[in-house]
């Protein structure tokens, strides 16, 4: 008589077979989920931008390109060097003149093509600037998502000076550079941060000691990095998330109302009443003063541009007011002027483009900041605000820089906040 097999191994092989079949099958899936991403040539850039790095807490990955949809839309390219630019030779060609901006999320602007990024149009149209003698004109572009000021003078020490810049431009961005000069009001896990000591600027790296970077920097981490770097799967996860906290944070959704600017904190635009902010501004002031001056030392002129709100160029005036009133404020034009004071006591020359590209967007009816799948009036400069910005930078470099003269922003023609002339252009939609 044939021994009978017992039910209870039958069972476990009818489970076991089950249970490869769906692993099997979750794989497939996964496996065709991939493919029709790819098929789809869909990538996600927030999922990739952040790779540790010991000077500057993060920066993007070299080599690494992706789409940016979230907020207008754009292929993000990282070049060899892990700038988003094209590729630059450290060497400076012979005869040429370099411009090295830093900067933070307006800067490395991936809402946009790099073709219409403002320091791509101002290297276009400082190519035709006679005052220049017919010299080439190559700007690099060294501006990361979320960086401050701090970063910013890291990233000139490490970085910029290596290729010799002959001026070197800092696009500040009231909104939030100054919160993110100060742990207290911003805490960072990645980032670096100064301290003011003694009235001296020490540096504060303890983030490469925190278990951020400590995860980021470990072999599990880099292997989950590398995962998602490599996975159209795990990049459109992470895009959902991302998504999800933007809706209720209300990044994504209907016109914003007066009292209502993601992203900007508006004690910026009033004079600092709390110790936190009176530190902040302090050590702001302290790190861009010290950023002009080695960028001087080495050799390099220095320009500060000071870059606008969504509020501060609104095109709709009521609105301006609607907010002032909403927060209090009386002049939003005080962190502008606040830093062209700073130029003014530490020597060193400023471009403030609020006044100027207000009364452009108010003229014209243009929204210069937002975009049809975000917010418009708010957030980061579309085609139209980089547009003008650029050629708005362009025309005061072309008039009024002189590359190695001693004073090369002497003071009868230095740049200030709203004097330089913008050309018409502008158009009243977010993607324009």
């Amino acid at each position: 008589m044939p021994k009978r097999t017992p039910i209870s191994s039958r069972r476990g092989r009818w489970w076991g077979g089950a249970l490869a079949l769906a692993g099997v099958s979750i794989l497939v899936g996964l496996a065709v989920g991939e493919a029709a991403l790819r098929a789809l040539d869909f990538s996600y850039y927030w999922a990739v931008a952040r790779h540790p790095d010991p000077v500057m807490g993060w920066s993007p990955p070299p080599g690494v390109a992706a789409w940016q949809a979230i907020e207008g839309r754009a292929l993000v390219q990282i070049n060899s060097h892990g700038l988003r630019d094209r590729e630059h030779a450290v060497e400076k060609p012979p005869g040429t003149l370099r411009i090295a901006v830093l900067g933070d999320s307006f800067a490395e602007a991936v809402q946009v093509p790099a073709q219409e990024t403002f320091w791509a149009t101002l290297e276009r149209e400082l190519a035709a600037c006679e005052a220049l003698g017919g010299r080439p004109v190559e700007v690099l572009n060294f501006g990361v998502s979320g960086y401050g000021t701090a970063q910013a003078l890291l990233t000139l020490r490490d970085r910029v000076l290596a290729y010799r810049p002959d001026l070197v431009i800092l696009a500040f961005f009231p909104g939030n550079d100054v919160v993110e000069n100060s742990r207290a009001l911003d805490a960072d896990p990645l980032r670096p941060y100064f301290v003011l000591q003694d009235g001296r600027l020490s540096l504060d790296a303890e983030f490469r000691e925190g278990s951020e970077y400590r995860w980021r920097t470990s072999v599990p981490g880099q292997a989950v990095a590398w995962i998602v770097q490599h996975s159209r799967l795990s990049q459109a996860s992470v895009k959902a998330w991302d998504l999800v906290r933007l809706w209720r944070g209300g990044g994504i959704g209907e016109a914003s109302a007066p009292d209502d600017e993601p992203g900007v904190d508006e004690r910026v635009y009033r004079e600092p009443d709390d110790p936190a902010w009176v530190r902040a501004w302090a050590v702001t002031e302290a790190l861009i003063a010290q950023t002009a001056r080695e960028a001087r030392d080495a050799g390099a002129d220095f320009l500060l541009v000071s870059l606008t709100t969504g509020a501060q160029v609104h095109p709709d005036p009521a609105f301006r007011a609607a907010f002032m009133k909403a927060h209090g404020i009386t002049d939003l034009l005080y962190p502008e002027e606040r830093l062209r004071a700073l130029g003014d006591r530490e020597g060193f020359a400023t471009l403030g483009l609020a006044r100027e590209l207000a009364s452009l967007a108010t003229f014209s009816g243009a929204w210069l900041h937002g975009f049809a799948n975000s917010l418009p009036g708010v957030g980061h400069w579309n085609r139209a605000g980089h547009r003008v910005a650029g050629e708005l930078l362009s025309n005061t470099l072309c008039r009024d820089w002189a590359p190695g003269r001693a004073q090369p922003f002497a003071a009868e023609d230095a740049p200030a906040s709203g004097t330089a002339p913008a050309r018409e252009g502008g158009a009243g939609n977010p993607e324009t």
